[in-house]
């Protein structure tokens, strides 16, 4: 089994179980620029199956444009798409996570009461 590691911001906020028994959040990576000079951005789906760490972690640490490494082992997942047709793709389950960039030390956001819990995307 290949290690693959990844340093990205978040495309979105986190998906997570009622139960916190998964997570599942996209991770973008830029790499370098293309010939029309815009960003080369690289995509993974990562997935948690750690309760504790979706609980204590990605729960209350990571929003929409956080920044975070994540190191782990890609695995081929099957699924049905909405038109019916079988397809595959690839998840990273994620070993080990290190949050570069809280959510929680943002700022309020504008028009938010100070003590309010908000959120601001990077």
């Amino acid at each position: 089994m290949q290690t693959m590691v990844f340093t990205g911001r978040l495309a979105g906020d986190p998906q997570i179980s009622d139960d916190f028994a998964k997570a599942v959040f996209r991770l973008l990576e830029k790499r370098g620029v293309d010939a029309a000079g815009k960003d080369r951005l690289v995509g993974v789906n990562c997935v948690s199956w750690s309760k504790g760490l979706n609980e204590k972690v990605i729960a209350r640490g990571l929003a929409r444009g956080c920044e975070a490494v994540v190191t782990g082992a890609f695995i081929d997942t099957a699924y049905t798409a909405k038109d019916g047709a079988a397809r595959t793709a690839k998840e990273l389950v994620i070993n080990r996570l290190t949050v570069l960039d809280w959510a929680e030390a943002r700022e309020t956001p504008t028009g938010a009461q100070p003590g309010e819990p908000g959120r601001v995307a990077a």
